[in-house]
């Protein structure tokens, strides 16, 4: 399990070593932090150090990886080439994408071809001992996704499943998301919302079938990766709500 940092490094990473978890950096999404400021990745590191497992979200502001336009795909190249730049500098073993599908603003064929012909493109040459987790954002529904990942046909590359997504962007219930991506879920955004927006809300704070899904994602998801993806006093207390309702054990801090 790891905690996303919410570009709140240094007050996210002493919790992570204390209860013994891993760290997703965020701040990296932007792509200015390290353009304007190339110091930011070696304080980064600093601050993470001593957490084994890492992950870093990367670039995602308006890419388009499957896009009929070949200056978008090249732009969106530059960003995700930028992010794994900042992703081997702070060795870490997982980065996050979005895919950048809007529904009805593409024809969904055309756009998989792109985007598989993009992503193979991509991973031309890239470390095998890092992770690709491929995020779903305002899908209406699971197919696509699965369809982008059976395409790419890649052992490093699988589904981020971001289950606040689901909840509030999607016409498909959470646990149907689970049911049906099975073991393609190799990583898992959680938090909570009431299913009108993407809130980032405490477990427990929203509307989400939470302790459903965590059943269901032990039993279709196994080996996914959890990453807890509250904002600010939401973190302590999804903790809380994972350890009172024994779904997972945390060391003591």
């Amino acid at each position: 399990m790891l905690i996303c940092d919410d570009g709140k490094v240094n007050e996210v990473a002493p919790l992570c070593r204390a209860l013994g978890l891993g760290i997703e950096v965020q701040a990296f999404f932007n792509p200015t932090v390290f353009e304007e400021d190339e110091s930011s990745v070696a304080r980064h590191r600093q601050a993470i150090s001593g957490i084994a497992l890492r992950s870093l979200h990367g670039c995602f502001w308006d890419l388009c990886p499957g896009s009929r336009d070949a200056i978008v795909r090249e732009a969106a190249r530059q960003r995700f080439e930028q992010s794994w730049l900042v992703a081997t500098r702070l060795d870490v073993q997982h980065i996050v994408f979005h895919h950048g599908y809007v529904p009805h603003t593409s024809e969904p064929d055309g756009w998989l071809k792109r985007t598989t012909e993009f992503w193979l493109s991509f991973l031309e040459g890239k470390d095998q001992n890092i992770s690709f987790h491929i995020e779903n954002i305002l899908d209406w529904e699971p197919q696509l996704l699965s369809d982008v990942v059976k395409s790419i046909n890649h052992p490093n590359v699988d589904i981020n499943l971001d289950i606040g997504h689901a909840h509030c962007e999607s016409r498909t219930p959470v646990l149907k998301w689970i049911e049906q991506l099975g073991g393609q879920i190799g990583y898992v955004h959680m938090h909570d919302n009431h299913g009108q927006r993407d809130e980032h809300l405490g477990f427990g704070q929203g509307t989400l079938p939470l302790e459903e899904a965590c059943i269901a994602l032990n039993e279709y998801a196994p080996n996914a990766i959890w990453a807890l993806e509250a904002e600010g006093a939401g973190i302590q207390q999804s903790i809380d709500w994972l350890r009172e309702k024994g779904i997972v054990k945390f060391k003591s801090p």
